[in-house]
């Protein structure tokens, strides 16, 4: 569905009329069955009916029709009052085939194939098919001027013939079927069209919600529009405090009411910012945008299913969950129950529906983003090969229209997107699963046995590397360019398998591991569609395991193509350094526009200091658990507060913190443990009380509080960052610098120095969230005194200090916070 507002247009396909007219069917996620024509049945279709002279395959069809409501029983068009008289329906469809009849007085033949199984997913099914048919059967005869057509349906058989049902249908009927079914979905149509033209052109002229703008942001606001109206993408680095949220979402809410665009996707890498971003909706909201915004949330983390365990994908189906059972009968009454309570739809509310109308919390959060203007989710939606929005953006989408991507945190992507187009498998996952399986799963244990036999063909490429330990474990690899084909058979033969296994065997105690395996198998060999020069094949030997692994080394040709799913994309940050970098590796290609800001904040307000005479490395850490507590001391005895220290690992926070717990057993520390849970985070962050005390927080640079935490004011005065961010030393990270290293030369930059420094830019970002804080940053390494580093310092750290020791740190602090207010130093 899609309205044209220059047209006053209405576009629907008659697939999505019929499915509107006649909502039923189960909700089947785990593999999509809404059954389609297969490529073999077209062929037997074109074999057997394409030879008359005067066949057509395939007839797309159109036609427009004036928009009427049904008031009282008769048909009225909507009123002056409403602007929208001249409103239409442009009606689209595609038959598989047209034949002209060749006598006189002999109606023409319109044919359209049955998918095969289709009559067995129910009554709901044959009367979405059957309605799909009349209706294409009146495109056909209004626009060809005809006054009668044979509509034909063709069923399938094994046998690659057709179980025929001919039906001779009048013009005149077919136009009051049409006219019936339009009705029957006005409800629908008519809350979709309103909305669209008359609600949205409104938000073409909302006013800045905010007293005032921030320095900076009416240029932000300027660009972010330039590049919506343009359809262009713009890269925009803007540092805390400009109010990126905003300047970012208030120009493309005014582009979407102006018409540039038709929908925004913002999109996030964490919880936080799409929090953020639905509270920027609702004050725009009430500053006069009448426009409708749903978050959506992982089904993870909303699943109401009771069976659900850890594979709560596998659970999606009639037969585990209520929710799934019976949910295209349901769900349009809980879409139009969220859309008359509000306009803006939280996860909360989503739940809250529901529970009530008995529909999967997900699914149903994906039916409502068709109706709403701003849809707030993760990168993956848009980016992700397996979850990405097909509606959207697949071959087959049922929703067109004008995309606005805004990508918040966009520093984050590049990782992302790696990670999305990488795959590995392992051979012993599926031997203990062989072991599980019992006589009666007889042909998948053959099928998964030989599968685990083309894994001893690829141990045998990692040969000349093979080294023993004193257990007898062998260790090995192998590394190509290009991916070992001989896989590809086992893999395809083992996904079938398995997909039909799966599809019966529902009490089996096996069941979600191998559900598991299948969707990694199915990833597997989905990237190997996307497999080029841009990506390595490893093989690793490693404890009687062997396991393969596409790695995705540089996905900008393949973020540049899915940026191209939207009309413009604005990608932003508050450490977008060096923009270059990220242009190349985020995919900007030629139409990438540049912006970077400053500061919004008075220089005086930070105080940032470096201590060049202590070196972080690895090899040398053991030495310098004294020196780093010694200079945590220095950096908090200027002013009582709260304070994080972010380290390169758990483990050089761990030994620092037992020294400086000895030393300075009086302060209170909050340590970042592995693995915490959302709650547990929850109650590290509620410990940095606004209360003049002294905290000192240990945390994990990189980790996640040293991005997307909020700690305005006094909640967090300062932050002592120990090392340079960089990435741990690793196999794929060397692999990444030798890539870029051919590609740029500068291989370890883009590898590790880039990457690492925004790491250390974010985590600094924390202590200044308003014009109003002041606080204190301090870097702990040698490395920061070398002209590298130096030019990755923003514009707005000039002011920054070097310190050889701690008490020359402890100086620079004690002036700092004397200047700014006259508290003594404790």
């Amino acid at each position: 569905m899609h309205f044209h507002r220059e047209e006053q247009v209405l576009t629907l396909s008659v697939t999505e009329i019929a499915e509107l007219a006649f909502p039923a069917g189960d909700l089947s996620v785990a593999f999509r069955s809404f059954p389609r024509v297969s490529a073999s049945a077209r062929a037997a279709f074109l074999l057997q009916y394409g030879k008359d002279e005067g066949f057509t395959a395939p007839l797309s069809l159109t036609l427009t029709l004036p928009y009427t409501v049904k008031q009282d029983g008769r048909d009225a068009f909507l009123s002056e009052q409403d602007d929208l008289s001249s409103a239409a329906y442009r009606l689209l469809g595609e038959a598989d085939g047209l034949a002209v009849s060749t006598k006189e007085g002999q109606p023409d033949r319109l044919y359209l194939l049955c998918p095969t199984g289709g009559y067995d997913a129910g009554g709901g099914f044959r009367r979405r098919f059957r309605a799909t048919l009349a209706l294409l059967g009146y495109l056909y005869c209004a626009s060809a001027g005809k006054d009668s057509v044979i509509l034909c349906s063709l069923r399938p058989l094994p046998d690659d013939r057709f179980f025929s049902e001919e039906e001779l249908c009048s013009l005149e009927s077919l136009s009051a079927y049409t006219k019936e079914i339009l009705h029957r979905i006005e409800p629908m149509t008519g809350a979709f069209l309103l909305h669209r033209a008359l609600a949205v052109p409104q938000a073409g002229e909302v006013p800045f919600p905010y007293p005032s703008m921030r320095d900076g942001q009416e240029e932000l606001i300027r660009s972010v529009y330039t590049a919506l109206r343009r359809g262009s993408r713009l890269f925009a680095q803007a540092p805390t405090g400009i109010g990126k949220t905003m300047s970012t979402l208030y120009p493309a809410v005014r582009a979407l009411g102006n018409g540039h665009v038709d929908k925004i996707f913002y999109l996030t890498a964490k919880n936080s910012t799409r929090r953020e971003a639905f509270r920027a909706a609702g004050d725009l909201f009430r500053a006069g945008a009448r426009l409708r915004t749903c978050v959506i949330t992982s089904k993870e983390q909303v699943c109401l299913c009771e069976r659900a365990g850890r594979s709560v994908k596998d659970c999606c189906n009639p037969f585990d969950c209520p929710y799934a059972d019976g949910y295209y009968e349901r769900a349009p009454h809980a879409v139009m129950a969220l859309l008359s309570r509000q306009n803006g739809y939280p996860r909360s509310l989503i739940v809250e529906i529901a529970k009530e109308y008995r529909v999967c919390p997900y699914e149903l959060s994906l039916d409502l983003s068709e109706k709403c203007d701003l849809v707030i989710c993760d990168y993956n939606y848009a980016f992700d090969p397996i979850v990405y929005f097909r509606r959207y953006f697949g071959e087959e989408r049922t929703v067109e229209g004008r995309y606005a991507f805004l990508i918040d945190e966009g520093h984050n992507l590049a990782d992302r997107a790696r990670e999305m187009y990488s795959s590995s498998l392992k051979r012993n996952r599926v031997r203990n699963l062989i072991d599980l399986l019992s006589d009666a799963d007889l042909p998948l244990r053959k099928t998964l046995t030989a599968y685990t036999e083309v894994f001893d063909r690829l141990r045998l490429l990692c040969d000349d590397t093979l080294t023993a330990r004193e257990n007898g474990e062998e260790t090995g690899f192998w590394m190509s360019k290009e991916a070992p084909t001989f896989l590809d058979d086992a893999l395809a033969s083992t996904e079938n398998a398995l997909k039909e296994w799966l599809r019966s065997a529902r009490e089996h105690p096996c069941r979600a591991a191998l559900s598991e395996l299948y969707g990694d198998i199915r990833k597997y060999r989905l990237l190997r569609g996307y497999y080029d020069e841009h990506f390595l094949t490893m093989v690793r030997v490693q404890a009687y395991d062997v396991e393969v692994r596409l790695f995705c080394l540089d996905p900008s040709q393949i973020l540049d193509e899915l940026l191209s799913r939207a009309h413009a994309s604005v990608v932003f940050s508050a450490t977008l350094t060096p923009l270059d970098y990220f242009v190349e590796v985020l995919g900007g290609g030629k139409r990438a526009a540049t912006l970077s800001l400053p500061s919004p904040f008075p220089q005086e307000n930070l105080c940032v200091a470096a201590v060049d005479a202590l070196s972080t490395r690895y090899e040398g850490r053991d030495t310098t658990y004294r020196s780093i507590a010694s200079l945590i001391a220095a950096t908090v005895s200027g002013k009582r507060g709260n304070y994080i220290v972010y380290f390169p690992s758990y483990a050089y926070l761990d030994k620092t913190v037992e020294v400086f717990r000895a030393r300075y057993p009086k302060v209170k520390t909050v340590v970042q443990e592995r693995n915490m849970s959302q709650k547990e985070k929850e109650r590290f962050l509620d410990a940095f009380l606004d209360d003049g005390k002294m905290r000192v927080g240990f945390c994990v640079l990189g980790g996640s509080f040293s991005e997307g935490v909020d700690l305005p004011g006094g909640r967090l005065i300062g932050a002592v960052i120990v090392g340079v961010g960089l990435p741990g030393l690793s196999e794929e990270g060397n692999i990444l610098r030798e890539y870029y290293e051919n590609r740029t030369e500068r291989g370890y930059d883009y590898a590790y120095t880039f990457p690492g420094m925004n790491r250390v830019l974010q985590a600094a970002g924390r202590v200044i969230r308003t014009d109003t804080d002041r606080g204190v940053v301090v870097l702990i390494d040698d490395r920061y005194a070398q002209p590298l580093y130096r030019s990755l310092f923003p514009k707005h750290w000039g002011g920054l200090q070097y310190a050889g020791n701690p008490a020359s740190l402890a100086e620079i602090v004690r002036r700092f916070w004397a200047k700014s207010d006259k508290e003594e130093p404790f």
